[in-house]
């Protein structure tokens, strides 16, 4: 069909969109889900961390019935471009794992090529790099599954792309096609923009998915953002839908840039009602409707400094506009380890655990099932490996994260060769956990622990981090076998090589030093002194602190976690 009859039969379904949207067209096969972002979208390989999620992590979002996961790939990062831009072994033994987890859950697993966008200039080269990797992905994975997707190019930019983007990208399906004729494959307009999908040239495969991004309104979805220097860093509080009571004033950073003058000028239109978004959608379903063509949004999202009841407010708008529509989403994105801003489904100042910290009300406006966080839950800091919101300190050698040797638990265990005095199994939280609920619900720290030799006493505490105090607390109790041990909880053990289980109320921990020195040293707090902040508890330990005895003895620990009865 051409260009212009489409363009007639849009403007005349626009005309009668309830109409149009009644006829529906094909869906894809999933239908929800989430990005993880923050697993191999990497500028630099060294960035890899293999166990970024695990099979605790898969299992918790199939909980919420998410049933399809985005892998943004960076390509590039993970290449040798002195060897046909082939992918580094570390790269896809990490990407099998991230794949079999998925599939192991009953989820989709979209490998979405995510190297050239933004700042990611689109080099020369690109499209030589996007089919290698994609000619490789294909080989490594065309007799898995069928759940596995293939995502051919993330929001498609730059000069090199513009003005041939339809025929490069018939030319990596083509690609794929070659080697697998088995999978899915998600097609994009240029920029996955809604309207640059009728621009796109007409494929004669049969088993495309067309994707799309929606982040609009911009002013809205992005306030707060503070990267590159950009004024939306200077407006806050922005609401949805658009109140002229409570809309703030625009900045003055907005002055003379044209670009977001009209962002603010144009908000009341944009964002009065949810009609404005559903327009944008329509365009999209009248598209689909033309090339009985299956829709996908693979992006969508509000930063974690909007407002939560108006973030909330978006995302069921649209969530719901989706779903009533037969698109299938995924939101950017699940989680960050970081304090910074995001898009998130944690808050920006607490740990991405689950069962602690997941924005409960935000996961529902998204139409997942929420966990009941109305009370403590149990949470596992290792089982078979370290949970992923804590980082190991995998250049330690004195620390095996991975031991095989006879777990209490399991398929494995910590081994912790003590070196110094003041050697630690540090496990950091970052951001900060919330534990406050617990010493009052009578929650409990436990653990096994074996040893073949004496090891006298080992601190065993929780440290805090809190803005604006001098003083940053500890609070602990000792395990080992010497008779200064308490003789109660488990804590005093035997050295007979058998596992011995550990299990002490939170409330019986007893605050002692802080993380400071000199000044900032403190034994007890004094008057005057806030205590131990279980609200912003940023590590557990398993530390030597200073028994020199203990130097060149081995402790083995498995099954971490705190427990609620």
């Amino acid at each position: 069909m051409k260009k212009s009859a489409l363009f007639s039969l849009f403007a005349l379904c626009m005309a009668f969109s309830t109409q149009c949207l009644a006829l529906g067209f094909p869906n894809a096969p999933f239908n929800k889900g989430v990005n993880l972002s923050d697993w191999f979208n990497h500028e630099d390989s060294k960035y890899l961390r293999y166990d970024t999620y695990t099979d605790n992590d898969f299992a918790d979002m199939a909980s919420m019935g998410i049933d399809v996961v985005r892998l943004p790939l960076n390509f590039k990062a993970f290449m040798d471009a002195n060897n046909n831009y082939s992918f580094s072994s570390d790269f896809l033994t990490a990407l099998d794992y991230a794949v079999d987890l998925a599939l192991q859950h009953n989820m989709y697993v979209i490998l979405d090529q995510h190297s050239f966008y933004g700042s990611r200039w689109f080099p020369d080269n690109g499209e030589e790099i996007v089919t290698s990797g994609l000619r490789q992905l294909a080989e490594r994975y065309k007799d898995k599954n069928d759940k596995v997707v293939y995502e051919l190019f993330n929001e498609p930019g730059g000069n090199c792309a513009e003005s041939g983007w339809g025929e490069m990208q018939r030319r990596l399906i083509a690609t794929i096609r070659a080697i697998d004729t088995k999978h899915w494959i998600i097609a994009t307009p240029y920029g996955c923009g809604i309207d640059n999908l009728w621009d796109l040239p007409e494929y004669s495969d049969s088993k495309l998915i067309y994707t799309f991004h929606f982040y609009k309104p911009f002013l809205f979805t992005h306030q707060g953002a503070n990267w590159d220097g950009i004024p939306l860093q200077y407006i806050s509080t922005v609401p949805f839908p658009y109140n002229r009571d409570t809309m703030p004033a625009k900045p003055n950073q907005f002055e003379g840039n044209a670009e977001y003058e009209a962002y603010y000028k144009n908000y009341p239109n944009e964002a009065i009602t949810t009609d404005r978004m559903r327009d944008k959608i329509v365009t999209a379903v009248n598209w689909a409707r033309l090339r009985n063509a299956p829709l996908f949004v693979g992006e969508f999202g509000t930063l974690t400094s909007v407002p939560n009841e108006d973030r909330c407010r978006w995302y069921k708008a649209v969530c719901d506009m989706l779903a009533k529509n037969g698109i299938a989403y995924t939101t950017w994105e699940y989680r960050k380890q970081s304090s910074g801003i995001d898009f998130g489904m944690f808050p920006q100042d607490k740990a991405c655990i689950f069962n602690l910290s997941l924005n409960c009300d935000l996961a529902e406006a998204m139409g997942f099932k929420a966990p009941d966080l109305s009370s403590p839950q149990s949470i596992c800091f290792y089982g078979d490996y370290p949970q992923s919101w804590w980082t190991p300190d995998y250049s330690d050698s004195n620390i095996n994260f991975d031991c095989s040797d006879s777990p209490a638990e399991g398929s494995r265990c910590l081994s912790w060769n003590i070196t110094g005095n003041y050697s630690a199994l540090n496990m950091p939280i970052w951001p900060v956990a919330d534990f406050s609920a617990y010493p009052a619900a009578n929650a409990k720290l436990e653990f096994s622990i074996k040893a073949t030799e004496d090891i006298s006493k080992i601190n065993v505490r929780f440290a805090q981090y809190k803005s604006s105090v001098k003083y940053q607390w500890r609070n602990l109790v000792t395990v080992g076998t010497s008779t200064d041990v308490p003789d109660n909880y488990g804590l005093r053990i035997v050295a007979d090589g058998n596992w011995h289980r550990v299990s002490v109320p939170l409330s019986f921990f007893w605050i002692w030093g802080t993380s400071g020195t000199g000044e900032n040293w403190k034994n007890q707090p004094g008057s005057g002194d806030e205590g131990f902040a279980w609200d912003c508890v940023n590590a557990l330990q398993f530390a030597a602190e200073g028994e020199s005895s203990l130097i060149g003895k081995t402790v083995w620990i498995d099954d971490i976690r705190i427990t609620v009865q």
